[in-house]
């Protein structure tokens, strides 16, 4: 029960604060205002009320300026000094009865534009004050000329007229941000269940993926063992170069699963290490096979590492791409991949910081390289000290 009557006064609280959320309407209706604030002064004119003309015409590029300043967008302190701005002179020419009954009205229009403007909260405070105003102004003796200019009737009935206007607008205001939260809510559920298919789904594809690479591994441990060096040197870049943490897993499967094309080749093909032309022509074509494996799937990072793992920074790669043009991920890769392979041929740390640093701003981005020479110097470090240990 407790949490049931939370929810609704939060629900409620919100559709009071809140401001009715279409920006194009709040344009509109203070487009409607530097109209009508015109048509006053246009009146005032015609009854040679120059003094009420000047004010309005402060009002009016009080409400241009608001309008041409927000209309990409409500900023509550502009339009709250704005609409103060207003309200007081539009108070003070109604106090003046410079324009009869006219003036009366341009008070009320005001009040029921700050509210829609302003929202329930900002917008009641000042046609609360409005009310306070004129009731106070209509019952005080010293101005009893009022009534003379408004009649006695009027002036009886002109502050209830107001609460049934104001009132009539809060609730139609009210409706507006009530519907505005609700569709809001909708939209967050909705994107935040979107959110978890993509989620489930990526989940589901990556097994799809991890067990076509198992199927591989166990026909060539030795690719195996290549693509798991490569997936631990991805993820090492991918940390020192500070990414989004929740990414970094995926960093390590694309790293992993760059080769995944090599199932649409021959077995034969996996470990050998030199190729006549027509079996590298066949070869080549790896990235294209992975990645129609991976696209489909919507993986992102993996299908970008698996078509572009072999482009080079100078553009002489697979596919022509060349700097910036190649994908992060598949630059990381590429690096990765060039140390796994060095590895595999057995040198040493120090010898291939030599070799990856004579093929940077050629085959391989600097930065990530240069990155990389961190990574490596801190495995060197680490393996000299654990000589030291050992001896």
């Amino acid at each position: 029960m407790k949490t049931k009557l939370k929810s609704n006064f939060q629900d409620f609280w919100e559709c009071v604060i809140e401001k009715p959320n279409n920006v194009m309407m709040s344009l509109w209706i203070k487009r409607m205002m530097c109209f009508t604030t015109m048509w006053a002064m246009y009146y005032a004119y015609s009854f040679h009320a120059y003094k009420t003309m000047v004010l309005l015409l402060i009002a009016l590029l009080a409400w241009f300026f608001d309008a041409l300043v927000t209309n990409k967008g409500i900023f509550l302190n502009f339009d709250l000094v704005c609409v103060t701005i207003v309200t007081v002179i539009t108070h003070y020419i109604f106090a003046t009865g410079r324009l009869g009954f006219a003036s009366c009205f341009i008070c009320l229009t005001v009040d029921v534009i700050g509210i829609f403007v302003l929202g329930m909260f900002w917008g009641n405070i000042i046609s609360l004050l409005s009310f306070l105003f004129v009731t106070i102004s209509f019952h005080t003796d010293s101005l009893s000329w009022l009534k003379a200019v408004y009649f006695d009737k009027f002036s009886e009935r002109f502050p209830y007229i107001m609460i049934c206007f104001l009132a009539t607008v809060n609730f139609i205001i009210y409706g507006m941000n009530k519907y505005t939260i609700s569709r809001r809510k909708y939209q967050q559920t909705l994107n935040a269940l979107i959110d978890t298919g993509k989620k489930n789904r990526a989940g589901i594809s990556l097994k799809i993926l991890l067990t076509m690479y198992k199927a591989m591994a166990a026909k060539s441990p030795a690719m195996a063992e290549h693509s798991e060096y490569t997936a631990e040197w991805t993820n090492k870049i991918a940390i020192a170069m500070g990414l989004n943490p929740g990414s970094k897993k995926r960093y390590y499967y694309a790293g992993l699963l760059h080769d995944i094309g090599k199932i649409g080749l021959p077995d034969s093909f996996w470990d050998k290490d030199e190729l006549t032309d027509e079996e590298y022509e066949l070869y080549r074509q790896h990235v294209d096979i992975g990645y129609s494996i991976v696209e489909k799937l919507k993986l992102e990072e993996i299908s970008d590492a698996a078509l572009y793992h072999h482009e080079k920074w100078k553009g002489n790669g697979y596919k022509g791409l060349r700097g910036n043009e190649i994908p992060e991920i598949a630059r990381m890769v590429g690096v990765a991949n060039f140390i796994s392979r060095l590895i595999h041929k057995g040198l040493s740390m120090e010898e291939i910081k030599v070799e990856l640093n004579k093929e940077a701003g050629k085959a391989y981005d600097i930065r990530i390289v240069e990155i990389t020479n961190g990574i490596i110097d801190e495995e060197i470090k680490f393996e000299k000290e654990e000589e030291l240990f050992r001896t």
